[in-house]
């Protein structure tokens, strides 16, 4: 899925390590990704934001059937086509 994008023209190197990791781990959500990339909370929204308006990456909302708001997860859109 990956090769299909072409990452060296525009992205940056958070929004291309954002791309691997959930390349590799499926949908994540925001403290995953601070987590797993070791940078501040407030980089990965902006970037995650920027992909989102290129239509690289969305986001869905999942509640676990508790009170409160639901977790928010970012996935990879598909990018060859398929629906």
């Amino acid at each position: 899925m990956m090769e299909k994008i072409n990452l060296g023209v525009w992205a940056s190197p958070t929004q291309h390590n954002i791309i691997i990791e959930l390349s590799k781990n499926g949908p994540m959500n925001r403290k995953q990704l601070v987590s797993s990339l070791k940078k501040p909370r407030t980089t990965i929204f902006d970037n995650l934001n920027r992909l989102q308006k290129r239509n690289i990456v969305s986001k869905f909302a999942k509640n676990n059937g508790d009170k409160g708001r639901p977790q928010i997860f970012w996935k990879l859109n598909n990018t060859d086509g398929e629906q």
